[in-house]
C-alpha cells in the first residue's frame, strides 16, 4: 500500500484521534477528538486500539493490525500503537547509529503508559502498563470525596506543593517518571519517549545521564512508514 497524491493516515487511540493529511509534498499532523465524519476516501492507512465507528467498515482493506507490523516475536494480543511505535523507535535507532547492543525502553505516555522493552535485535521483549497522567488525575477525583478534578498539566516545579491540585499533579508526574527510570535501570538500552504526555514528562527525563529520544508521533511515524507515505529521511 502506498500513498500517491493528497492522503490521510488515522491513528484512533483509546481517548484521541491522531490524524495525518499528505498534500503531496509533505506530511502534517493533527490530534482530535473522535471525529468519524471526517473519515472519507482519502484515508489511505488506519490503525485503532480505541473504539472503531462503523464508517470505516468499508476500508477494512486499509487496517494495519499488529500482525501487519514487522516487529519480531510481537504476540498477537500486544496493541498496534504499541508495535507500531516500537518498530518505529528501532527502525530510527539504526538509522541514527544507536548502540542498541542493550535493546530499547519505548514508553508511550498516552491514556495509558505503556513500556515497551526490545531486546539487543530488535525482538519483542515484554513491558509494563501503568494508567496515564489524566487517568491517575480522574481516579483521584472519582475515587475520594475530597480531591478535586482537574485534567491540567503542573503550572509549578516545586516537587511538594501545598495547594492540593499542584500536590496531585505533582505525585503522578514524579510517580511515572520514577516507574521509567526504574524501567530504564532494569532493561537499559536506548530510551525513547512518544505519546500526547511526552513533552510533560521529558523535561524530568532529561536530567538522567542516559539520553532521551523524544519523537511525540512515533507511532504515526510507524503508521505511515508501513503506507509508504514517508520520505525516505526517516529523521523527519
Amino acid at each position: 500500500m502506498s500513498v500517491r497524491g493528497d492522503g490521510q493516515a488515522l491513528l484512533i487511540g483509546n481517548s484521541r484521534w491522531h490524524w495525518a493529511q499528505y498534500n503531496g509534498e509533505r506530511w502534517s499532523v493533527e490530534h482530535t477528538d473522535p471525529a468519524p465524519e471526517r473519515i472519507g476516501d482519502a484515508l489511505n492507512v488506519w490503525a485503532a486500539v480505541g473504539p472503531v465507528p462503523a464508517v470505516l467498515e468499508r476500508l477494512d482493506d486499509r487496517r494495519i493490525r499488529t500482525r501487519d507490523v514487522p516487529l519480531d516475536h510481537a504476540p498477537p494480543w500486544l496493541g498496534v500503537d504499541r508495535a507500531l511505535g516500537s518498530w518505529q523507535a528501532w527502525r530510527r535507532s539504526q538509522h541514527l547509529e544507536h548502540d542498541c547492543s542493550q535493546g530499547l525502553t519505548v514508553v508511550d505516555a498516552g491514556t495509558v503508559l505503556s513500556i515497551t522493552v526490545l531486546d539487543a535485535d530488535g525482538c519483542f521483549r515484554g513491558g509494563q502498563l501503568i494508567p496515564g497522567y489524566r487517568l491517575q488525575l480522574r481516579a483521584m477525583a472519582e475515587g475520594t470525596a475530597a480531591l478535586p478534578s482537574t485534567l491540567a498539566w503542573p503550572d509549578q516545579n516545586d516537587p511538594f506543593p501545598q495547594n492540593t491540585v499542584a500536590a496531585m499533579q505533582q505525585g503522578v508526574v514524579r510517580g511515572l517518571v520514577a516507574a521509567i527510570q526504574q524501567a530504564q535501570r532494569c532493561a537499559g538500552g536506548v530510551l525513547w519517549l512518544c505519546g500526547g504526555d511526552a513533552q510533560l514528562l521529558a523535561p524530568q527525563l532529561s536530567h538522567a545521564s542516559d539520553p532521551v529520544h523524544v519523537s511525540s508521533d512515533l507511532q504515526l511515524e510507524g503508521l505511515m512508514e508501513l503506507s509508504g507515505g514517508l520520505s525516505s529521511n526517516p529523521d523527519r
